[in-house]
């Protein structure tokens, strides 16, 4: 699975896209996430999970918080995406669809709330 930021390029920039992944990388996002919603994890790096690929070196660290906020930037290519655990039900669900084992070419957005919204897509098109 690559995770990219894209500043620009489209209306829907700023962005961050998860893509180019398989069910497996799909079945282990969503294990992160479901551990963020049952509250057994309260934070993760996406980005330095063995199955991700940076690009450009973008990080993402996942968040448990009691409020929804979104993606937030915290520094060059540096992001958080931090929701509460009812947020992290979500975006579990969000999830389905692409670890059902059906191939996927469409895509989701797991976020958009505040500047900078989270698309997860198969071929990285939306």
């Amino acid at each position: 699975m690559k995770i990219e930021f894209l500043a620009e390029g489209s209306k829907n920039c700023p962005l961050i896209r998860l893509y180019e992944f398989d069910q497996g990388a799909a079945l282990r996002l969503k294990e992160l996430v479901s551990a963020l919603a049952a509250r057994t994890a309260t934070s993760t790096s996406l980005h330095k999970q063995p199955w991700i690929e940076a690009i450009d070196d973008c990080k993402l660290e996942l968040r448990l918080a009691i409020r929804d906020q979104g993606v937030i930037q915290v520094g060059p290519l540096r992001f958080e995406f931090v929701l509460s655990s009812e947020g992290w039900t979500d975006v579990d669900f969000l999830l389905d669809p692409f670890c059902d084992g059906k191939p996927s070419s469409g895509f989701q957005w797991l976020s958009d709330r505040g500047k900078i919204s989270l698309l997860i897509s198969s071929n990285g098109k939306w």
